[in-house]
C-alpha cells in the first residue's frame, strides 16, 4: 500500500510507507500504527500542536530544524527526536540540503515505558553509528510492506531494538555537536564513501588530515567497531553482493573492492564468512 494516510505530510518528493493499524485499539499495549521515509522537499515545514500517535524520527541525509515544546535544535545526519500527544513541534528542512526522513508512528503503555527510560523523551539526540539506525528502521519499512503472519509482532520487535539501541548508543546534543563528533562524522562518511579505494587505517587518517592514533581513539569513544572492522565490513558486504550477483571471478571481486591480492581477499573473507569466497560463489549460484 503506497497511498499516503491524511496525516502523512505531502511535502515530500519522494516516499515509501508501510501501515499496520491506523485506527488502534485504545488502552492497546503496544502496536506499530506506520511508518515509513520521505525526502523531503526543498520547503519542507510542518507546524503541529501535538500528534495522534507517538512517533520516532531520524534524518539519515540532509539538515534542518526541530522545534520541539518552544525549544529550537538543529537537525543533521544521525538525529533522532519523538513527539506525539500533547507535544508542540515544528519540523522544517535546509533548503539547501534537504533532509532524508525515517520514521515509525506507534501507541501503546509499553512501548511509552520504554520511551521514557530514554532521553529522546525530552530532546532530540544523535547515533554515532548512522547505518545502524538506517538499517533498523530500513528492516522495519522491509518487514511491514510484506503480508506475513508475524509481521505485526515483528515490527514491534524491531521497534523495541530501536528505542534500546537508542537508549544504549546516542548522544545529546551538546555532545553530538562537539567538534569531536563532527570529526568523527567526517571520517566516517568518507570511509562510506570511498571504501573501495581504502586499504589501511593508516590512509584514512591521512585523507582526513588526522593522526591515526586519533581517529582509532574517536573510533573507540563513538563507534561499536573500529575504522578497519567499519572498512572491512564494508569491502565484505559488497564483495558478497558482486560474488552473489556478477558472476565475477574472485579476483575480479577482490580488485573491485580494494583488495589487490586475491590471496589476502581470500583470507579476510574465509575469516569473517566461515567459507571460501570462490564456495560462496558456487553456493549461491546454485540457490538461483
Amino acid at each position: 500500500m503506497n497511498n499516503k494516510a491524511p496525516f502523512i505530510s505531502d511535502q515530500v518528493s519522494v516516499g515509501e510507507y508501510y501501515y499496520l493499524n491506523l485506527t488502534p485499539e485504545i488502552g492497546i499495549r503496544e502496536a506499530i500504527v506506520c511508518g515509513g521515509r520521505e525526502q523531503c522537499m526543498p520547503d519542507y515545514r510542518i507546524e503541529r500542536r501535538g500528534f495522534k500517535f507517538m512517533s520516532i524520527e531520524f534524518v539519515s541525509t540532509g539538515k534542518g530544524s526541530l522545534t520541539l515544546c518552544g525549544k529550537t535544535s538543529p537537525l543533521q545526519p544521525g538525529a533522532l527526536f519523538f513527539y506525539g500527544p500533547g507535544i508542540p513541534h515544528t519540523i522544517e528542512t535546509d533548503s539547501d540540503a534537504p533532509m532524508l526522513k525515517h520514521f515509525v508512528d506507534f501507541v501503546g503503555s509499553n512501548l511509552v515505558g520504554l520511551i521514557k527510560k530514554t532521553d529522546i523523551s525530552s530532546a532530540p539526540v544523535y547515533a554515532p553509528n548512522i547505518l545502524r539506525i538506517r538499517t533498523i528502521f530500513d528492516s522495519l519499512l522491509q518487514t511491514g510492506k510484506e503480508e506475513t503472519r508475524h509481521r505485526d509482532e515483528l515490527c514491534v520487535l524491531l521497534l523495541k531494538q530501536l528505542i534500546l539501541t537508542i537508549n544504549e548508543a546516542a548522544y545529546s546534543q551538546q555532545e553530538a555537536f562537539s567538534p569531536a563528533w563532527q570529526t568523527y562524522l567526517r571520517c566516517r562518511d568518507h570511509i562510506e564513501q570511498s571504501f573501495q579505494s581504502l586499504r589501511s587505517v593508516g590512509q584514512i587518517a591521512d585523507e582526513c588530515s588526522l593522526a591515526e592514533e586519533y581517529l582509532c581513539r574517536l573510533f573507540q569513544r563513538y563507534a561499536n567497531e573500529t575504522p578497519l572492522q567499519l572498512l572491512t565490513r564494508l569491502k565484505m558486504n559488497q564483495a558478497v553482493e558482486l560474488l552473489s550477483h556478477s558472476g565475477l571471478l574472485v579476483k575480479q571481486v577482490a580488485e573491485e573492492t580494494g583488495y589487490p591480492d586475491p590471496y589476502h581477499f581470500s583470507r579476510v573473507f574465509k575469516r569473517i564468512y566461515g567459507i571460501p569466497p570462490e564456495t560462496f560463489r558456487q553456493t549461491s549460484r546454485r540457490t538461483e
